[in-house]
């Protein structure tokens, strides 16, 4: 029985999110209610409040059951070992901002970077950073792998180094869904040069052929 129970739970679950998102993208975070996922759902509004407490704790829940497929198949979309960092690094951010995309509009992103301020502490909130945690980890493997092979020194710090390149990215990807007048494609060069740049200082410098 206990199963069952757990099963029916988490089925109400998956309808509120689903439907919730459907809600979401047909008439806008504003215009949506609880009320109105509930009955899309087939709940009640107080299940959801029990569920997920607020409208913004539904739509942490929809990014994070959205995050947990795509690093499904996250790894399997990157390019090969043979990739340098720059490119695996650019084409990372440009997996991002594609599976964000087929998952909700800019406007809604927006309340999703607010939603994480506004729960912030709460278990969605945690599972959310957490979340990021397992996509950075997606380069730390990476540059071990590059690390081993002997293409990156073995004096790099893999977890810090794959940390702060995904941390790059989300700067860049913040600034993607700010404005809708931002272009993946100039995202994507404007993080090329900021790799370049920062990578360049890391190159030993010539030596004087006079």
């Amino acid at each position: 029985m206990s199963n069952l129970r757990a099963q029916q739970k988490q089925d109400r679950r998956n309808r509120i999110v689903t439907s919730a998102k459907e809600l979401f993208r047909e008439k806008g975070y504003d215009k949506t209610t609880i009320e109105a996922i509930a009955v899309a759902a087939g709940v009640s509004g107080v299940t959801v409040h029990n569920y997920y407490g607020t409208k913004a704790g539904v739509l942490l829940a929809l990014v994070i059951e959205s995050d947990k497929q795509l690093l499904e198949r996250l790894d399997s979309t990157l390019p090969g070992p043979e990739a340098e960092l720059v490119e695996l690094t650019v084409a990372f951010a440009h997996e991002i901002m594609v599976h964000a995309m087929q998952t909700l509009e800019k406007d809604i992103w927006r309340q999703v970077i607010a939603a994480v301020t506004i729960e912030a502490g709460t278990q969605l909130s945690k599972a959310y950073f957490k979340l990021d945690e397992q996509l950075a980890s997606v380069l730390v493997r990476r540059i071990e792998a590059m690390q081993r092979d002997g293409r990156l020194s073995a004096d790099l710090n893999p977890l810090h180094l794959g940390r702060a390149l995904f941390q790059l990215q989300n700067a860049r990807f913040i600034q993607f869904i700010s404005t809708d007048a931002a272009r993946r494609d100039e995202i994507e060069t404007w993080l090329r040069n900021d790799l370049v740049a920062l990578f360049s200082v890391m190159l030993p410098v010539p030596a004087d052929p006079s």
